[in-house]
């Protein structure tokens, strides 16, 4: 399989064959893509080493940001994380085998499964997030500077503010969560 093109070579490409195709638009949005790509693909590198793919940690991620006991539902992990039912339910099934989470019935609703973190989960997702934010820090530090940093966060969340719903409805669903939407 031959190299993917970088973002610089696809641009050139637009504005040289086809620049009625290319906008400041379409390079924002093209260079937020790849770089949402490439930092997959860096992560999935990274993961490895811990013994965990790419969706098993942002699963473990999700669910140790949760209150306490750190419980979800199989659905509201794959709505949160974007995934298929049966995509979750392969990345669960992966992770129970681990031991890094467990399942249930829900005693409230005999209907539900519910899924929760065990202790070994826990320590297992601290220990790696401790280790992705100083990758994450490195990769950008060798980059941006701190307020460049600060910046470019302040401009995506603005950008994700305009795409996103005010609240999701398992925030609604959960608890009362006031109006995010402020000006910067």
């Amino acid at each position: 399989m031959p190299p993917r093109r970088t973002s610089e070579e696809l641009l050139h490409l637009f504005k040289e064959n086809w620049p009625e195709g290319y906008s400041s638009a379409e390079e924002v949005m093209l260079r937020l893509y790849h770089a949402a790509l490439r930092h997959t693909e860096e992560m999935q590198r990274f993961l490895a080493q811990f013994d965990l793919s790419t969706a098993e940690f942002v699963t473990l991620r999700v669910l140790r940001r949760e209150r306490s006991p750190h419980v979800m539902t199989p659905s509201s992990l794959h709505e949160t994380l974007v995934m298929s039912p049966g995509g979750m339910t392969k990345v669960l099934k992966q992770l129970k085998s681990k031991g890094l989470v467990s399942r249930s019935a829900d005693t409230t609703d005999k209907r539900r499964n519910l899924v929760r973190l065990t202790a070994e989960g826990r320590s297992k997702i601290t220990a790696v997030q401790q280790a992705v934010r100083r990758f994450d820090a490195a990769l950008l530090e060798r980059t941006l500077s701190d307020r460049e940093q600060e910046r470019l966060a302040q401009l995506l969340r603005k950008l994700l503010v305009s795409l996103e719903p005010t609240r999701s409805a398992y925030a609604r669903a959960r608890r009362p969560v006031p109006d995010e939407r402020v000006a910067l």
